[in-house]
């Protein structure tokens, strides 16, 4: 806890109290919210006192180097899944940013992919 607790105040600017000693029985945090700022002073993240959540603000960017499981399940295979399933396009960012028009074209497309399917489920359905 001591390493991951050096970590965090080492890497993020932060207002507000941090976890204090209980005793050699674990830790607690202290009574009040504790937001982490960035280099320009602006609030990226809050842990709120006496909530169970972190707050990522909304112009704050969460940037995961690793997996991301949720009740077990690994999000990006779950979003892959899903992908499958739908039949949704896989798209190449890297391209997307050296030609825009692909973008335009890839978003057009899942519109009027969305459209056909609609109208393909209203058919079925009399």
């Amino acid at each position: 806890m001591a390493n991951i607790l050096n970590t965090v105040l080492n890497n993020a600017s932060s207002t507000g109290q941090f976890l204090t000693a209980t005793g050699s029985n674990g830790t607690s945090w202290a009574n009040s919210s504790t937001n982490f700022t960035s280099s320009n002073h602006k609030t990226i993240m809050t842990i709120p006192h006496g909530e169970e959540k972190v707050v990522l603000e909304k112009s704050a960017t969460l940037e995961v180097k690793g997996n991301v499981i949720i009740n077990g399940v690994d999000l990006e295979e779950r979003l892959n899944t899903i992908e499958k399933v739908l039949q949704i396009p896989e798209r190449d960012v890297t391209l997307e940013a050296k030609h825009p028009n692909l973008k335009k074209l890839y978003d057009e497309y899942i519109h009027a992919l969305g459209k056909y399917r609609t109208w393909d489920a209203l058919k079925e359905s009399k």
